[in-house]
Order: structure tokens, then C-alpha cells, then sequence
């Protein structure tokens, strides 16, 4: 039998916590959780690694440093940020979103008791493929308005961060779950941001553990020849941080209804007295 999943305990906790419990999640159950992100990173990470193959012109660190002219032809002719990078980013990001939802029905279905497999979990997903679509343009669009201005741009960022838990666990539509997700976060605005700055900062430490080699590798070889290696990088990339992104923000949104609704101690009489837990 398989022993029941327990990330967290059930009650209030600090950020430190859900953090923790973000990683137990990926250690617990790490065959499920990464068998529902290999399939979706997969074609992103070959998609990323290959819009940047041109990143140095086909140029090595070589030809940059006996040549001169040639840094200057590269600088001239290449960019980082073209309309391929921009690609692979709203790639990254909606991928994020999908697996958030699919990772979050895992999680969330051991608060209720419920084991769920992968092919469950990507099932669900796709069933709420047309709310997931919805709220993800809406939450981008308002932040691209909102990044003009900076601080409200990153207040929309805060404030739809748990829009994922939300559409895995409550029956909501994409402008109810954009709703709930403010809501929510409101009540616990310190927390759910110390939560996302800790995400950021383990994102810049994997990213940089793991990328840096295959990084090193395309300098001196050339990016055009090692694009296949920067995919395995953002492969193995992606397997850590997105389920560790989607359990933390589902963790979030578990201990937020903890402390304002009461959902540990209705879990408690439903498990003492067969009572439904019933809606928030």
C-alpha cells in the first residue's frame, strides 16, 4: 500500500514551511509529479535551446577573441531579445500555468485524501483546458499593461499567483478564479510575496547550478552545435523548479484557507464525524 503523502501538516504554517513542503511534495511523489512535467517541457525546452543556437552568430569564444571584427559583426547583427525569445517565454510561462494546475490536483487531493495519478491529473487539466486558456490571457494581458508602470505590474503578478490552485480545486471559471485568487491573496499579501521571492531566489540558484556548464560548453563550441545540450539543461531545469513553483503556490492556497476559513478543522470533523467538508 502506498503510504498516504503528507507535504505539510495540515495547519497554519510559515513561508520557511511551505517552501519545505513544496520539496516533500516533489520528493513524495517525485515519479507522478515529474512524469506530468517531462511531457509538457519537453518540446519547450528543444524550442528554447534552439531559438538561441544563433545567440553568437555561429561565432565561438575563440573567434571572438582572435577576431575582433567578428564581436562587432555579432553585436550588430544579433539579439537576444527577438521575436523568438519572446516565444519561448510565453511558452515557459503558459507551460508553468498548465502544469500548476495539473500539480496542483495532486497536491491538493492529499489534503482531501485522494491519490492522483499523472495521466488523472493531465486529464483534469485538459478538461479545464478552455478556463486555464482564458485566465492565462487575461492575468498576461493585465500584467503587460501593468508592467509599463512596474509596481502595478508586479502587484497583478502577486495578486493572480494562485489562479492555478484555485482552477485545480474549486469549480471556477477563468474571471472567478482571477477573483478568488485576489481575493485570497489579500488576506495574506506578506506571506504569499515572501513565498514568490523565495521561488525567485531558488530559481536563480538552480538555474544557475544547472545551466552554467552547458552554457560554458556553448561559449566555447559554439551555440549553433550545442543547442541539444542547453535543451537537456532547460529539460532538467524545468523538472525541478516547475513542480517545486506549482506545489508551493498550492501549499499557499491550502494555508491561506487554513487561517481564514477554517478548512484543517472542517477536515478534521469530516474525518472524526463522516460530515462533508463541504464549500468554503
Amino acid at each position: 500500500m502506498v503510504p498516504r503523502a503528507e507535504p505539510i501538516a495540515d495547519q497554519p504554517l510559515g513561508v520557511i514551511d511551505l517552501l519545505d513542503g513544496a520539496f516533500a511534495a516533489l520528493r513524495q511523489r517525485a515519479r507522478v509529479i515529474v512524469a506530468i512535467v517531462v511531457g509538457l517541457v519537453i518540446p519547450l525546452s528543444l524550442f528554447q535551446a534552439w531559438v538561441t543556437r544563433d545567440d553568437l552568430g555561429g561565432a565561438t569564444f575563440a573567434d571572438l577573441i582572435n577576431d575582433p571584427t567578428v564581436a562587432q559583426e555579432v553585436s550588430n547583427s544579433t539579439s537576444p531579445y527577438d521575436a523568438g525569445f519572446f516565444l519561448s517565454q510565453l511558452l515557459s510561462m503558459f507551460v508553468t500555468a498548465v502544469a500548476g494546475v495539473a500539480i496542483s490536483r495532486v497536491v491538493g487531493g492529499w489534503f482531501e485524501g485522494r491519490e492522483t495519478g499523472a495521466a488523472e491529473a493531465l486529464r483534469f487539466t485538459a478538461g479545464r483546458g478552455a478556463a486555464i486558456i482564458g485566465s492565462f490571457i487575461v492575468i498576461h494581458v493585465g500584467e503587460l499593461i501593468g508592467f509599463v508602470l512596474v509596481i502595478p505590474g508586479l502587484m497583478v503578478l502577486a495578486l493572480s499567483s494562485l489562479t492555478s490552485p484555485v482552477l485545480a480545486l474549486e469549480d471556477a471559471g477563468p474571471l472567478a478564479a482571477i477573483k478568488r485568487s485576489w481575493q485570497l491573496v489579500r488576506r495574506r499579501p506578506a506571506a504569499v510575496v515572501g513565498v514568490i521571492v523565495l521561488l525567485a531566489i531558488v530559481h536563480y540558484g538552480v538555474s544557475q547550478a544547472v545551466g552554467t556548464l552547458p552554457a560554458l560548453v556553448a561559449l566555447f563550441i559554439g551555440p549553433d552545435r550545442a543547442w541539444p545540450l542547453v535543451a537537456v539543461s532547460n529539460l532538467l531545469t524545468s523538472i525541478i523548479l516547475i513542480p517545486v513553483t506549482a506545489a508551493a503556490m498550492c501549499l499557499t492556497y491550502l494555508d491561506i484557507r487554513f487561517r481564514t476559513e477554517g478548512l484543517d478543522l472542517r477536515r478534521r470533523i469530516h474525518e472524526q464525524f463522516d460530515v462533508p467538508i463541504g464549500p468554503a
